[in-house]
């Protein structure tokens, strides 16, 4: 019987504080940014996608050339039915080509991947530290308390939704990141396929 009625007690308080706590929601204002229209809209993010697809593009050709029924795989394919016409000696100093370049595409294209990540957590700290100043202006010209994401939100009144502030502000803050990735360490014509001739 003390068992339940100290359980009642505690949900009663419980109860009480989440009221009050409630009620101090009530009276501050609370903001909210649609993150994939910043994402999609603001100039740092674009420049952001822009810089990490070229890079990608990068990463995908190196991956194409190397991969199981790549290009370097055809090649040795076309290469094996030119051998009797070649000779053995020719085939062998081309197929030691080749598997140099394979080599030589597998190290930059782990190289490009671990270059890829560290700039991927650089740019992002970048716009992080941009959108911090953001936020806080924001609040302090609403007196609002809270900016939260819209996709967490059900429903919202009109005039609480700060997108298009929030993009202007960004973008004056951070129009470009700075990615810089250093050149591949395999040359371009061995990670592309030739005509074998």
């Amino acid at each position: 019987m003390a068992s339940v009625l100290k359980m009642i007690k505690i949900t009663a308080a419980a109860m009480i504080a989440f009221l009050g706590l409630g009620t101090a929601l009530d009276a501050q204002q609370i903001l909210i940014v649609d993150d994939e229209r910043v994402e999609r809209e603001a100039a740092a993010y674009k420049d952001f996608n822009l810089q990490v697809n070229e890079i990608r593009q990068n990463i995908v050709q190196l991956r194409n050339f190397v991969a199981r029924g790549g290009q370097l795989e055809q090649l040795l394919a076309d290469l094996e039915k030119r051998k009797s016409i070649i000779g053995n000696d020719k085939y062998e100093e081309e197929k030691k080509g080749l598997e140099t370049q394979f080599v030589n595409a597998q190290r930059a294209l782990q190289i490009s991947e671990l270059q890829f990540d560290k700039l991927r957590q650089e740019a992002a700290t970048q716009v992080e530290r941009a959108r911090q100043p953001v936020i806080r202006k924001i609040l302090a010209d609403r007196s609002a308390q809270i900016i939260m994401i819209k996709r967490l939100v059900m429903g919202a009144a009109s005039g609480i939704d700060v997108t298009t502030e929030f993009i202007e502000q960004l973008d004056a803050e951070l129009p470009a990141v700075t990615l810089t990735l250093p050149q591949r360490t395999v040359p371009q014509n061995s990670a592309t396929p030739t005509d074998g001739n």
